[in-house]
C-alpha cells in the first residue's frame, strides 16, 4: 500500500487504498483508516467498490454507530442510492440463501454438503452487511449511573441470617410446615430488606396502590405497539392451548410417577423434595395440586398440563424482555412471536412434565442480570437472585442458572462497560447470591441430609455413578457440545415424548433466521466488543449443559427438555435477524411503499413459521406419540366399563408383560389413581375361587398367558379390543356369574 501524497483528497494525484487492502486490515482487526472527503462532512466517507459494482455513501460515523448504521444523533440514514447496490442486494440474498439452505438441512437429502455451502455464504453476506451498517439494530444504552457502595441496612441482614438458620433447622424431615415456611419467607424478605436500594418496593407498592384507590385513573391507553404486543401474545396461547388435551394424547411412566406425588400432595404430605423417580423437585407438585384443587380436573393428565403450559406462556413476555435489552423492542417482538408459535417450547409445554420450569425461571434470571448490569442496577440482581433460587425448587436442568449467571457477571467485567464499577459489580452479585441462597434453603438441608438422592440424576449422567463412561471424558463432552449446538438446524434428538425424533428444533424458517442472527451478534461484538453480544452468545452453550454433561449417556444428547433453557437466546437471535430485515428495508428504501415491502416479507416469514409449526406440533408430533405411546386410556375406559356393568374395580387385572403399558396409568385412567392393576402370570391361582365376574386385559402376543388363562377359567369369554392404530390391540378375557349379562360396555 503506498502512501497518499499531498493533493485533492480523492483527485487522480492520490493513490487510495483499495478494497483488497481494507479487507485484509480487518481481518487483522486493524480496520485502515479512511481519508474524509471534502463537502460531504466529518461523518460520511465515500468508498469506491469497483468498477462495474458503482459507488455507495455509507455513515462511519462513531464506533459506537458503524453496525447499526445510523447517523451520530442515532437517526436513520436511507440510501439515496437507486439501483441494486451491494447493500440492496446483501441482506435479502443471505435470507433467500439461509432459508433454502435450512429447507436443504431439514430434508437430509443428498444435497447435504451444498446446504452446507449455501448457508457458509448466507453467513459471509449477512456478516458483511452487518459490518457495513446496511441495517440498524439497536440496544440498549449502557447508563452511567453514580455509582454507590454497597449499603447494608444490619438488623435486617442479622434477622435474615436467624430466620435463614431456622428455616435449615426446621426442615430436617423434609416436610414443608407452617414453621418453617413463615421462617423462611420473613428470611427472605428480610435480606432483600437488607441489600435493598431506596424505598423498600413493598411500601413502593402499598403507596401506589392507596393512591389509586384514593383517585383511580379509569382511563386506559392503548397505542398500536400494545395492541400489536397483544395480538402476539394471544396468538401465543392459541398455540400453546388449541388441541391441548388430545396432543399428547397418552401418559407415559414420567406421568404417572407425577400424579402419584401430587397425590401424595393432596393428602397433605408436603415435601420439600420428593424421592419418587429418583428424586424430584416440588414446586410441578404444589401447582399440580392446586390445579386440581380449583379445577377440579383430579388426578389426570389434564392437571399437569395446565400448569406445564401456564409455565410455557408465562416465559414469552421474558423472552420479549430479553431480547429487548440485546437488539431493541422490536426484535424483541419478533423473537416473542417466534418462540409463541415455534413447535420445541409448545412440545415440551403440553407434555406435562417440568420441562418448561426451566425456560420460565431462566428467563428472567437472564433479563434481570443484563438489566441490572446495563443499568448499574443493584436492586435489578437481587431480583435476579432470587429468581435462581425459585428456579431450583422446579426442574434440576435450572442448577445450571446460576452458572449462566456467573459468567454473565465475568464477561461484564472483563470488559470496557465494567470500568470503575468492577468491585460494585462484586459486591453486589455476592448479595444476589445470598438472596438466591435464601430462598435455596430447604433444599440446601436436603442436600445436606440426603446428598446421594439430590445429586443422583445428575451423578448419574455427570459420572460413573450408573454406568461406565463409554470414552474419555473431554471427548464425549466436546462431541455433545458439538451436537448441541448443531440440534436446532439440524437433530434435536430421539426423544419421542418431547421432541419429534431426528429433526431440527426450529422450523425451517426459524432455523435459518437463528443462523443469521448468530453471525449478526458475532460481527457486532467483533466490532464493538459489547460485553452483552459476547454473553448473548456464550450463554446458549452454557444453558445447554444440562444436556451437554451428559457424559455416561451420550446417547440422550441433545435433549430438548434439558436444554430448554437455551430457548431464550435462541429465540432472540431469531427475532434479531428478522427485525434486521425490516430494519434493512428502512434504511436502504427511501419511498415508505417500498421500504414496507420488507415488513410485509418479515410479516409473510412468521406466517409460514407458524404453519410449518402448527404442522409439527398438531400433525407430525402428534401422530408419532400416538404410535409411540400405549392406549393406557383405552385400557382404563375398559376396566371402568366393566366395574359400572357387572363387575367392580377390585376384579379387574392387567397381566403384567414385559414392556407394555404402565398398569398405574390404567388405574388413574380408570379413576382408581392409587390402584395399579398388574397382576403376574404366576399370581392367578391366588385369585381363586372366583364368585364374581373378573376381568383379564391380556397382551396379544403373550400366549402363554391367555393360555392358562383358560385352563384355570374355561368358562370365560374372550373378546378382542381393536385398536384405531396397528399393534395396541387389546385381549380382553372375563368370567362371569351365573346371573351376570354375557356383555359389558
Amino acid at each position: 500500500m503506498t502512501k497518499p501524497v499531498e493533493g485533492p483528497p480523492w483527485g487522480d494525484e492520490k493513490e487510495e487504498p483499495t478494497i483488497l487492502d481494507w479487507l485484509k486490515s480487518v481481518l487483522h482487526g486493524k480496520p485502515l483508516d479512511l481519508p474524509k472527503p471534502d463537502g460531504l462532512g466529518a461523518e460520511k466517507l465515500r468508498i469506491d467498490i469497483g468498477r462495474g459494482i458503482g459507488k455507495r455513501v455509507f455513515s462511519a460515523s462513531t464506533k459506537e454507530n458503524q453496525l447499526s448504521g445510523s447517523d451520530g444523533d442515532g437517526s436513520e440514514a436511507p440510501s439515496s442510492q437507486r439501483g441494486l447496490t451491494p447493500a440492496r442486494l446483501r441482506v435479502p440474498v443471505a435470507f433467500l440463501l439461509g432459508l433454502v439452505a435450512q429447507a436443504g438441512l431439514e430434508a437430509r437429502g443428498e444435497t447435504l454438503a451444498v446446504s452446507v455451502g449455501l448457508y457458509l455464504f448466507a453467513a459471509a453476506l449477512i456478516g458483511w452487511a452487518a459490518w457495513e451498517g446496511d441495517f440498524t439494530i439497536s440496544q440498549a444504552p449502557q447508563i452511567d449511573v453514580e455509582r454507590h457502595t454497597l449499603e447494608i441496612r444490619i438488623v435486617p441482614l442479622v434477622l435474615a441470617f436467624f430466620f435463614g438458620a431456622m428455616t435449615f433447622m426446621a426442615s430436617g424431615d423434609n416436610q414443608f410446615t407452617a414453621r418453617n415456611i413463615t421462617t423462611w419467607i420473613a428470611s427472605i424478605v428480610l435480606l432483600v430488606s437488607a441489600f435493598w436500594e431506596g424505598r423498600l418496593p413493598w411500601f413502593t407498592w402499598w403507596d401506589r396502590l392507596s393512591t389509586w384507590f384514593r383517585s383511580p385513573d379509569k382511563s386506559w391507553r392503548l397505542k398500536g405497539w400494545h395492541l400489536l404486543w397483544l395480538l402476539i401474545f394471544a396468538i401465543s396461547i392459541f398455540f400453546r392451548f388449541h388441541q391441548w388435551q388430545s396432543v399428547p394424547n397418552e401418559m407415559v411412566s414420567d406421568q404417572a410417577e407425577k400424579l402419584l406425588d401430587v397425590v401424595d400432595v393432596l393428602n397433605g404430605r408436603y415435601s420439600i423434595f420428593f424421592p419418587r423417580n429418583t428424586g424430584r423437585e416440588a414446586l410441578q407438585f404444589y401447582l399440580a395440586a392446586a390445579t386440581a384443587h380449583i379445577f377440579g380436573t383430579g388426578i389426570t393428565y389434564e392437571t399437569l398440563k395446565i400448569g406445564t403450559i401456564l409455565a410455557g406462556i408465562l416465559t414469552l413476555p421474558y423472552v420479549y424482555l430479553f431480547t429487548r435489552e440485546v437488539a431493541g423492542k422490536e426484535a424483541g417482538l419478533a423473537a416473542m412471536a417466534l418462540a409463541g408459535i415455534a413447535y420445541w417450547p409448545n412440545v415440551i409445554s403440553r407434555v406435562g412434565l417440568r420441562f418448561p420450569l426451566y425456560p420460565l425461571f431462566a428467563a428472567p434470571a437472564l433479563y434481570y442480570l443484563v438489566r441490572g448490569l446495563r443499568r448499574r442496577s443493584r436492586n435489578d440482581l437481587l431480583v435476579c437472585g432470587i429468581i435462581v433460587g425459585m428456579g431450583l425448587h422446579g426442574y434440576s436442568p435450572a442448577r445450571v442458572i446460576p452458572v449462566a449467571v456467573a459468567a454473565g457477571v465475568l464477561v461484564f467485567l472483563l470488559h470496557r462497560e465494567a470500568h470503575g464499577n468492577r468491585w460494585a459489580v462484586l459486591t453486589w452479585l455476592m448479595a444476589a447470591g445470598l438472596a438466591g441462597l435464601m430462598v435455596f434453603v430447604p433444599l440446601l438441608r436436603i442436600a445436606v441430609d440426603m446428598p446421594q438422592l439430590f445429586v443422583m440424576r445428575m451423578a448419574s449422567r455427570l459420572g460413573d455413578a450408573e454406568r461406565a463412561l463409554p470414552g474419555p471424558a473431554w471427548g464425549i463432552f466436546l462431541k455433545n457440545v458439538w451436537d448441541g449446538l448443531l440440534m436446532f438446524s439440524w437433530d434435536n434428538g430421539d426423544v419421542w415424548v418431547n421432541s419429534i425424533p431426528h429433526r431440527p428444533a426450529l422450523d425451517r424458517v426459524t432455523g435459518a433466521l437463528y443462523n443469521l442472527g448468530i453471525v449478526i451478534v458475532a460481527v457486532r461484538y467483533h466490532r464493538h466488543r459489547r460485553w452483552i453480544d459476547a454473553f448473548f452468545l456464550l450463554s446458549i452453550p452454557i444453558l445447554q449443559l444440562p444436556s451437554t454433561l451428559s457424559l455416561a449417556f451420550p446417547g440422550e444428547n441433545p435433549a430438548t427438555n434439558r436444554a430448554s433453557g437455551a430457548m431464550v437466546p435462541v429465540f432472540a437471535a431469531g427475532g434479531t435477524a428478522l427485525y434486521a430485515l425490516v430494519a434493512w428495508g428502512k434504511r436502504q428504501w427511501t419511498s415508505r411503499r417500498s421500504a414496507s415491502i420488507s415488513v410485509l416479507v418479515a410479516t409473510l416469514l412468521v406466517l409460514i413459521a407458524g404453519v410449518l409449526n402448527y404442522n409439527l406440533v398438531f400433525d407430525e408430533y402428534a401422530q408419532n406419540y400416538r404410535r409411540s405411546a400405549w392406549n393406557t386410556r383405552d385400557a382404563g375406559q375398559i376396566i371402568r366399563g366393566f366395574a359400572e356393568s357387572i363387575g367392580d374395580y377390585d376384579s379387574a387385572y392387567v397381566m403384567a408383560y414385559p414392556h407394555w403399558m404402565d398398569t398405574r396409568l390404567i388405574g388413574m385412567a380408570a379413576g382408581k389413581p392409587t390402584r395399579d392393576y398388574a397382576l403376574w402370570a404366576d399370581e392367578l391361582e391366588s385369585i381363586l375361587p372366583i364368585d364374581r365376574p373378573h376381568l383379564f386385559l391380556v397382551n396379544p402376543r403373550d400366549e402363554e398367558t391367555l393360555i392358562l388363562l383358560q385352563e384355570l377359567f374355561p368358562d370365560g369369554v374372550l373378546t378382542r379390543f381393536d385398536s384405531a392404530l396397528e399393534g395396541k390391540d387389546i385381549l380382553i378375557y372375563f368370567t362371569l356369574s351365573e346371573d351376570a349379562p354375557a356383555e359389558f360396555d
